[in-house]
């Protein structure tokens, strides 16, 4: 039987979208599970750094889309910003959960 990681940090935030991508915060972690806030007017996209809006296209930067209360759930990645994101309108955000 496989023993589960027990993580002895819990780190939780917010990053406030917009229209330009911006690359989240530096925070090392070995899960995180971001979650559009449930307030949002909009989408919010999330990618690597070349993240863009998707526009009815076939192409590999289109950001993964995130409805107002959707989430992630737990990704496992080094640190948050090796994401990117952005968003319909300015002002709609994030919140994160981090594991480490």
């Amino acid at each position: 039987m496989d023993r589960l990681q027990a993580f002895t940090t819990i780190l939780t935030g917010e990053v406030q979208g917009g229209t330009t991508k911006a690359q989240l915060p530096d925070i090392p972690c070995s899960l995180v599970n971001i979650k559009a806030q449930t307030g949002n007017a909009t989408n919010v996209y999330l990618g690597g750094e070349n993240v863009e809006v998707p526009d009815g296209t076939t192409d590999q930067v289109s950001g993964f889309v995130l409805d107002a209360g959707q989430e992630t759930g737990w990704l496992a990645i080094s640190n948050l910003n090796q994401l990117w994101m952005i968003t319909d309108v300015n002002a709609d955000d994030i919140v994160y959960m981090i594991l480490r």
